[in-house]
């Protein structure tokens, strides 16, 4: 049976390998992006185009579609995005590893470990991952959204 020859624990260490493996290669696309306003990306078919730089993680040869793109707008936009993804890709591998991948990106993003502030990423590898930051920014949006304008006090 196909099922018996890779054990859970064999896929767990697979996964995690690969997901580090993608997000050093982010964290790589990241310090490009961020630094230098650089972006690969595939030219040829319009809506892979728009998605391959997500996609392309080796460098391009001579004879390939693959091209280097730099302009402002790529530090903008790519620079967080590869960031935000680098640090999904390693904390989901660390997870998979049994190390404190979200517990370590919660210490991050509460600024040290501050324990007024709530998590924002659970793990469990019972479960997987919840995220409460989503429940609580919807909140926030629904109560901005329903504000009434400020009135101007000149008129």
């Amino acid at each position: 049976m196909p099922s018996e020859l890779i054990s859970q624990e064999t896929l767990n260490i697979v996964i995690a390998v690969i997901c580090i493996a993608l997000g050093l290669s982010f964290g790589y696309k990241c310090i490009l992006a961020t630094f230098r306003g650089k972006v690969a990306y595939w030219q040829g078919f319009l809506p892979f185009t728009i998605i391959s730089p997500f996609l392309v993680h080796l460098p391009p040869g001579k004879r390939s579609m693959i091209k280097v793109g730099s302009s402002w707008w790529v530090h903008v936009i790519f620079g967080p995005v590869f960031f935000l993804l680098c640090l999904g890709f390693l904390a989901a591998g660390a997870d998979r590893l049994g190390l404190p991948g979200s517990t370590s990106i919660n210490w991050i993003m509460t600024a040290g470990g501050n324990p007024r502030i709530p998590a924002a990423i659970r793990y469990s590898s019972k479960y997987g991952y919840s995220f409460p930051f989503v429940e609580r920014l919807s909140k926030a949006m629904m109560r901005l959204i329903e504000a009434k304008p400020f009135k101007d006090s000149i008129l």
